[in-house]
């Protein structure tokens, strides 16, 4: 029998609701003839990671041709997951960060190429070498990710500006020489957004929500305010504790309602798997973004050795890659979610769930799954399951 722990709560989490709307079209060859196996493969991993929740879509030449909502967004009042549930989506948060950066970009407003320090001067400049907005976006700017200051203390603590996320690493020593490695990093996507608030004149919260969210028509999307009620909004669990990450498959934690405002331009947002493929319409195309912005967004950073696999909040294919791809996923404690765009398809898969289920660290859900997913759709090999 599975066995709910409740953690302490540091804080209340919240968001207000509104109906997601999935536009549709007369179906061209679309794959609908695949949803059975589609729902299968969905069905599948929810049941193997025994997750609370999950939610899930597919669009094809503008069909839906899955929606799937399986278990609960609420256990402890079996509130079910439908398609308006909305979801922690972290990392995908990365997405929106570089779509203002490029959007910035657009209207002549920042140098991709020029020192950080002429947008966000109270950003020490390193002995190991310059930092622009091209390689924090690459993350090869050697700024590093999370250590151990992820405490209780950190998640009790509200940032209302993402300058103010600055001195928990502003003054570190830089991990590699800009430009010469790969080193993921929320903190290096915090300090791009510093830049897009001092480019912008406003908040970053603000141009985000002014120039991507409502322009996009993303209305059931925004940044998380732990300290006001929401409504719509799925809790989280896991089967991992969050502080020791020891797993017990008989126990199923309630992850307390924690304040990732630390992580304000990196993975502190929310959104349906309808919004969510709502931003994937944005780069499947020209259109939103400009023909420059759009290829820059897939075409991979190269310094000298180093090919980045992340160029504005999406990660990119090779160009040798059999399929074009930008995709995006995430996962903290209690959420795991998933973004893949193929342009030359006009296919669109979006996954969220609201557990780290068990073997969730494994990344499957936020990745291979939807490369399966895509595989289903379209024909193609699958990838090898992962067990």
């Amino acid at each position: 029998m599975r066995r709910i722990i409740v953690l302490p709560s540091l804080v209340l989490l919240l968001v207000s609701p509104q109906a997601a709307e999935t536009q549709s079209v007369p179906e061209q060859k679309a794959c609908s003839d695949r949803a059975p196996a589609l729902k299968s493969a969905l069905e599948d991993i929810h049941q193997r990671q025994r997750n609370i929740g999950l939610s899930a879509l597919v669009v094809h030449r503008g069909v839906t041709v899955s929606s799937v909502s399986l278990g609960h967004s609420d256990l402890d009042h079996r509130v079910p997951v439908t398609p308006d549930t909305r979801f922690g989506i972290a990392s995908i948060t990365k997405a929106f960060t570089g779509l203002a950066l490029l959007k910035l970009h657009e209207a002549g407003r920042v140098n991709l190429n020029i020192p950080i320090q002429k947008y966000v001067p109270d950003f020490p400049a390193k002995p190991a070498g310059q930092i622009s907005l091209r390689l924090l976006a690459s993350h090869l700017a050697g700024i590093r990710h999370w250590r151990e200051e992820r405490t209780p203390a950190l998640y009790a603590r509200h940032f209302e500006n993402v300058n103010e996320i600055l001195p928990l690493f502003k003054d570190d020593t830089l991990i590699a020489k800009p430009g010469t490695a790969e080193n993921y990093s929320s903190y290096g996507y915090n300090l791009i957004g510093a830049a897009v608030q001092s480019a912008s004149g406003v908040k970053f919260q603000d141009y985000v929500r002014r120039e991507i969210i409502d322009r996009l028509g993303l209305r059931n999307t925004g940044f998380d305010d732990v300290r006001r009620v929401q409504h719509g909004r799925a809790k989280r669990y896991s089967y991992f504790h969050p502080w020791t990450f020891v797993v017990d498959s008989n126990a199923v934690y309630r992850v307390p309602d924690w304040d990732y405002t630390h992580n304000m331009a990196g993975g502190n947002m929310y959104a349906t798997v309808g919004d969510l493929v709502r931003l994937g319409r944005a780069v499947q195309r020209p259109g939103f973004l400009s023909r420059e912005s759009f290829n820059r967004l897939y075409t991979r950073v190269r310094v000298d050795t180093v090919s980045a696999s992340m160029t504005f909040g999406f990660f990119v294919s090779p160009p040798n890659a059999p399929h074009r791809r930008a995709s995006i996923g995430g996962s903290n404690a209690g959420l795991q979610s998933g973004l893949h765009v193929y342009p030359e398809e006009d296919l669109i898969i979006a996954v969220l769930s609201n557990t780290w289920g068990i073997g969730a660290r494994s990344g499957e859900m936020t990745g291979t799954l939807l490369e399966r997913l895509a595989a289903i759709c379209m024909g193609w090999p699958e990838p090898p399951p992962v067990r």
